[in-house]
């Protein structure tokens, strides 16, 4: 495994690192995070059950899941915490990159209470596993994956390792995890529309491109020969600092760590730098690409 520095600067501007699959790291957070009597209770909660990986908050109606509940205050006091967190991400994350902010859905906010080290899931839910994400119960739509990162750990680093971008592993890999069916999906079509237009499901059903991202995301976390062989980046983030990245181009697995707070947001193709390097356009090329071959 090799070392990268976090704080090695790439070129270009935030978006386009971002969209590049790069790791923009902070070491000092640019907005607030938990502190004093929020922060110790925040690290005194627990997960809910086995079946809950983290403690989630949707701040579209301010519901918050996955912990156990004690009383009707704790849970109106984790609610606060995260919505105070929302609010602070977003505002810095729309000062950051403005044109993402024009067209985003926010998605969930979730606090990670677990040591990574030790937790037991099945493999395809291991966090430890490098993976590009999919959400299985939140399609994308070819929506690009945008996730800030907080380390409240008060006296513990969180370790990341990242290892190819998703046009690398597309190009290694993607044959083999299943290409959509040419058949049954319009990816020759339409380059110059929306590319978001092509991968609208139909009611009740996730799009081709939502069912690749999920098989891809299974397929790189069972794939030995990557996950041993694969380039490997490591990334120490110290308590108290930031981090964001596209975690559906940045391959990424967290490898040790405990309390970290993280919030998602869907950003849409007519707000990206760069849409031709989005995974969408890269696999409806992968498709043509395999489709003249098979002609």
């Amino acid at each position: 495994m090799s070392a990268n520095g976090v704080n090695s600067m790439g070129c270009g501007t935030p978006a386009e690192r971002l969209e590049r699959g790069e790791v923009l790291f902070y070491p000092t957070a640019p907005f607030a995070l938990p502190q004093g009597a929020d922060l110790d209770f925040l690290v005194q909660q627990e997960l809910g059950s086995l079946a809950h990986k983290n403690i989630s908050y949707n701040p579209h109606n301010g519901k918050v899941n996955g912990f156990v509940r004690r009383t009707a205050e704790q849970a109106e006091q984790l609610r606060g915490i995260f919505a105070r967190f929302s609010e602070a991400a977003t505002r810095w994350l729309s000062d950051l990159l403005p044109q993402y902010s024009q067209g985003w859905q926010l998605d969930r906010a979730s606090f990670r209470p677990q040591e990574e080290a030790t937790r037991r899931l099945r493999p395809k839910a291991r966090n430890d596993l490098l993976h590009v994400d999919a959400f299985p119960g939140r399609p994308s739509r070819g929506n690009r994956i945008l996730r800030v990162f907080a380390n409240i750990n008060p006296r513990e680093p969180r370790i990341w390792v990242t290892s190819d971008p998703f046009a690398k592993l597309l190009k290694r890999y993607g044959e083999a995890a299943g290409l959509p069916n040419r058949n049954r999906t319009r990816w020759l079509e339409g380059l110059g529309q929306s590319v978001l237009g092509l991968f609208r499901p139909n009611i009740g059903r996730r799009s081709e491109y939502d069912l690749f991202m999920l098989r891809f995301h299974d397929y790189l976390k069972l794939n030995e020969e990557f996950q041993e062989k694969g380039p490997k980046y490591l990334h120490t983030f110290p308590p108290g600092c930031v981090w964001v990245a596209m975690t559906d181009t940045c391959s990424h697995a967290v490898l040790r760590g405990r309390y970290a707070l993280e919030h998602s947001y869907f950003v849409p193709p007519t707000v990206l730098v760069l849409p031709e390097e989005s995974p969408p356009v890269l696999l409806q090329k992968a498709c043509a690409v395999s489709g003249r071959r098979a002609a």
